[in-house]
């Protein structure tokens, strides 16, 4: 058997690791050729917040019952011209007109005992004259409940216009603080939205709105404009925002209250800036990076600062890249 050399052995050695170079130097150049690029260029980023709201009259009230009850008669109809004051629906009130009998007869009663207490008010101590009055103030103001309470089973409209929405029917039971009924005046549309915590601070009072309707087609755009921001939200099921009203002045007769609005609002836009592909970066412990390929073909690896994110994908670069530059794309970057 033939024994290498020691010679012959760091011969080969030398030639292994010159042939791993060349094998690694080939790959890596054909890895860096294979990695698809972009050139950085100056554009527009345009930042907009999508949301839809509700289509409605400008002037309006949704109308409910303050107290448990079933409906005994409804004297109106979705579309029908109502007045101030014109009854609307009533609930039946057995319970109520029994608490406004006895009411009125413990006033009676009282009265009647202050009266006859009065014969001798000056015999009487100080302390039992203040407890027939108050007796007698006490009645009195249970009856003001009572017919209070008798008043708020009938529903009337608080303005004139018309009926827009009745969703209810005799025999049926209401519950307190359910709206039931809408009474509209003949004016101009608004449009109400709920928008999400982390888009509310992006909207001001003033800003251009563009909008589109489920029951048109999307080519169909009109304008919009916000008019008023609630300071306080609303939370429903613990997803919090708050309600945004857009004016809109459009008279399109195909439009209804009701409506479905697809509101897109550009809150941001920055012209002729360095824009690059949202993919084009990469975030390792807080920092934003992008791969730069050089003239050689190698890949640098620099660090970026953004600003702006656009609705297409795109980001604005403050610093880190220049115009020109070429940078790698998708999951061929390294960290």
């Amino acid at each position: 058997m033939k024994i290498f050399s020691k010679k012959n052995l760091v011969i080969g050695i030398v030639l292994l690791a010159v042939g791993a170079g060349v094998w690694w130097y080939l790959e890596s150049k054909k890895e860096a050729e294979d990695v698809p690029t972009e050139e950085v260029k100056r554009g527009v980023v345009v930042e907009t917040v999508s949301v839809t709201g509700e289509l409605l009259h400008e002037e309006y009230a949704d109308l409910s019952f303050l107290t448990l009850g079933t409906v005994e008669s409804v004297d109106a109809s979705i579309g029908d011209r109502v007045t101030e004051g014109q009854k609307l629906i009533t609930l039946d009130s057995p319970a109520l007109e029994s608490e406004l009998n006895a009411a009125r007869i413990a006033l009676s009663i009282a009265e009647e005992n202050e009266k006859l207490a009065r014969r001798t008010w000056h015999s009487l101590r100080p302390e039992a004259r203040e407890a027939k009055k108050l007796a007698t103030e006490q009645a009195r103001e249970t009856l003001r409940g009572a017919m209070s309470q008798m008043k708020n089973s009938v529903m009337t409209s608080p303005l004139e216009g018309f009926l827009s929405k009745l969703d209810v029917r005799v025999g049926e039971t209401v519950t307190a603080g359910k709206v039931i009924a809408r009474v509209a005046k003949d004016s101009g549309f608004e449009i109400e939205a709920r928008v999400p915590e982390s888009d509310i601070a992006k909207l001001e009072k003033g800003m251009r709105a563009r909008v589109t309707f489920d029951s048109l087609s999307d080519n169909e755009i009109f304008d919009a404009e916000v008019i008023d921001i609630d300071p306080a939200s609303t939370v429903v099921q613990d997803v919090v925002s708050y309600k945004v009203t857009f004016r809109f002045p459009s008279t399109d007769e195909r439009l209804k209250e009701g409506m479905t609005v697809n509101i897109d609002v550009e809150t941001s836009k920055k012209e002729g800036v360095l824009v690059v592909p949202f993919r084009a970066l990469t975030e390792l412990n807080g920092v934003t990076y992008a791969e730069i390929k050089g003239t050689d073909g190698k890949l640098v690896k620099v660090e970026v600062v953004t600003g702006l994110e656009g609705d297409e994908g795109e980001v604005e670069v403050i610093s880190g890249l220049s115009e020109g530059d070429r940078i790698t794309l998708g999951a061929k970057q390294k960290n």
